[in-house]
């Protein structure tokens, strides 16, 4: 399979990149900045390549978006027919600036659903939200993955996670992506209060 990263070049997305060089699927950084994204592949694997965010979307079978919320509508908009028919994994959290303790959103929903609406004809998924870039890094953590989407593509993304050493959980439809987006949220107070970095949940009786 195809896989872009879109906005690949922060340090979330490169934290996929890590993780998804262990797997048999062809890799692109994709970025606004063409030169940016060839020179974060070329400090990566001979493997990953690096293409502009318009061409990545047009030449994947399913692409991860690891953008800021901010860029969010702006950098998807243009990707619309690119994205048609294709699995698209939404990583994005919509926290507020002035308090990371809340996320909000230009529509009161979660930036999956929005991802949704801006892109109708692709299969949307929400995942990610609860792991850290530090433990994509560290590629043979164990870590639950929460996944919310339809049921179309679903199986695809959930064998994805599993060939990136992850264990996913079906955590039901796109609507729980505003669950989720907020669960990371509460990881950064768990991580403040404990003074820690990389805190993460784990699904127990599943």
């Amino acid at each position: 399979m195809k896989v872009a990263i879109v906005g690949g070049t922060g340090k979330l997305g490169l934290g996929f990149v890590a993780r998804l060089l262990s797997t048999p699927h062809e890799i692109v950084i994709g970025s606004r900045d063409l030169a940016k994204a060839q020179q974060a592949a070329v400090a990566f694997d001979k493997r990953s390549r690096g293409l502009s965010n318009d061409d990545a979307a047009a030449w994947c079978d399913l692409a991860v978006i690891t953008i800021p919320y901010a860029a969010h509508r702006a950098t998807l908009s243009p990707l619309r027919d690119g994205l048609q028919q294709k699995i698209v994994i939404d990583a994005t959290v919509p926290l507020d600036p002035a308090n990371l303790f809340r996320v909000v959103t230009e529509t009161a929903n979660s930036a999956a659903e929005e991802a949704f609406q801006v892109l109708p004809n692709a299969k949307v998924f929400a995942a990610f939200q609860t792991i850290s870039h530090r433990i994509l890094r560290k590629v043979d953590s164990v870590e639950d993955v929460l996944v919310a989407g339809g049921e179309n593509g679903k199986q695809q993304v959930m064998q994805l996670i599993r060939e990136m050493k992850l264990r996913p959980i079906d955590a039901g439809p796109l609507e729980a992506a505003r669950l989720l987006e907020r669960m990371t949220a509460l990881l950064i107070s768990i991580n403040k209060q404990n003074k820690v970095k990389e805190s993460g949940l784990k699904v127990t009786g599943v």
